[in-house]
């Protein structure tokens, strides 16, 4: 179930007004540039993620343990991986049915916006007065399954939209 996003940052009111309106694509450049606007938008907001995760290991180094700033490794890894996602370029040719795949990017580009605003309200959180072991043991796993599906559908917008060396072949699951 797709829930409404807050907008509650300057930078969620520019990623939903750069969001994509496919119907209106009038050639290939078109596509092509506004699809690497709303995905640099995107990356914009994991890249902020990012940062403050690399400043609470910085600010609280000596108060973190081990493990913690392993698992800060590992959240700005996956985001590293996004990013090379979101950074694939080509010609944007929509797979299938136009109609359907439209749709279907719509979809996928509201639960993009939806995770990205999650990913940086948990970071946010973690930054704030919540006690960094509270968030390690509620909030990291969290946060980590969000960008791993976020990495997931990134790469689905790729395949159906004909980008990417990964679109070259048949997604899982599907048959077109």
């Amino acid at each position: 179930m797709v829930q409404t996003a807050h907008l509650s940052t300057p930078a969620m009111i520019d990623l939903m007004e750069r969001m994509p309106v496919y119907c209106t694509y009038r050639g290939e450049d078109e596509a092509a540039a506004a699809e690497k606007d709303f995905r640099h938008a995107l990356g914009g907001m994991l890249k902020d993620c990012g940062d403050r995760l690399l400043n609470v290991a910085e600010r609280k180094g000596n108060l973190l343990g081990a493990e913690q700033n392993a698992t800060i490794d590992e959240l700005i890894d996956r985001i590293g991986a996004i990013f090379r996602r979101l950074d694939r370029e080509g010609i944007v040719c929509l797979v299938g049915d136009c109609h359907a795949t439209i749709a279907e990017l719509e979809e996928l580009d509201t639960r993009l916006i939806l995770l990205v605003e999650e990913a940086a309200q948990l970071v946010r959180a973690l930054e704030g007065g919540v006690p960094s072991s509270a968030w390690f043991k509620d909030e990291a796993g969290r946060l980590s399954r969000d960008l791993q599906s976020f990495s997931e559908m990134a790469e689905e917008r790729n395949y159906l939209l004909g980008l990417g060396w990964e679109s070259e072949f048949t997604w899982p699951g599907r048959t077109s």
